[in-house]
């Protein structure tokens, strides 16, 4: 896993953004574990704290260097810049090229929409956004007793998202980390034609080559 141009075994990622100590958004960190040098890892130090086992699991091979997310732009090389946008338990991430001056969102878990976040939206090229759930309480009409929505610091897109990202100028704007229940997924159904109608896509394998 080195970020190498020509070895014949090789994928070139140089460092990760986390957005929280989520499992599922972490635990892909063990499998990147055979570095000669430790791997870069960006988090806030919430996050960082959280995933303390991650550096006992990794120690043996490379281990992590960790490093503070920050709300100032910070430079990634070759003329990228991002920034950490805090949304309580997770983080948005903004990135822009200052060669083109295109510029992203990546914001997969957003509980609240902050004033600093819509700006962020107003303001970049490509947006991809928390569309895990539909409603607040889909999950549990498939597990009886299971966290709605907003518990789990998802903002469902009928209660907010929609509406926000329908007003916004940016020239792509993609529903991603969508759950399994999300009625999104469905070709024809209401909730997708809703989706589309507002101007959105939803994320899908291989989408990520034509960006």
């Amino acid at each position: 896993m080195q970020p190498r141009r020509f070895p014949l075994r090789n994928s070139p990622v140089a460092g990760v953004l986390l957005t929280n100590p989520d499992v599922d958004h972490a635990l892909g960190l063990v499998l990147m574990r055979q570095q000669e040098m430790p791997l870069v890892v960006y988090a806030s130090d919430e996050t960082q704290a959280a995933l303390r086992w991650i550096d006992l699991v990794l120690q043996p091979f490379g281990g992590v260097e960790w490093r503070r997310t920050s709300g100032e732009f910070d430079s990634l090389g070759a003329g990228l810049v991002f920034r950490a946008i805090e949304l309580g338990p997770s983080l948005a991430f903004q990135f822009r090229d200052e060669i083109s001056g295109a510029s992203a969102l990546i914001a997969p878990a957003v509980g609240q929409v902050t004033g600093e976040l819509r700006e962020a939206i107003r303001d970049v090229d490509v947006v991809l956004f928390d569309g895990t759930f539909w409603n607040n309480d889909e999950l549990r009409a498939v597990r009886p007793g299971a966290r709605n929505a907003r518990e789990m610091n998802h903002l469902p897109i009928s209660e907010g998202s929609l509406d926000l990202l329908r007003q916004a100028p940016a020239r792509r704007k993609i529903y991603t980390h969508i759950n399994n229940t999300n009625p999104i997924l469905s070709p024809g159904s209401p909730e997708r034609s809703a989706v589309e109608q507002a101007g959105m896509e939803i994320a899908r394998d291989g989408l990520e080559m034509i960006l």
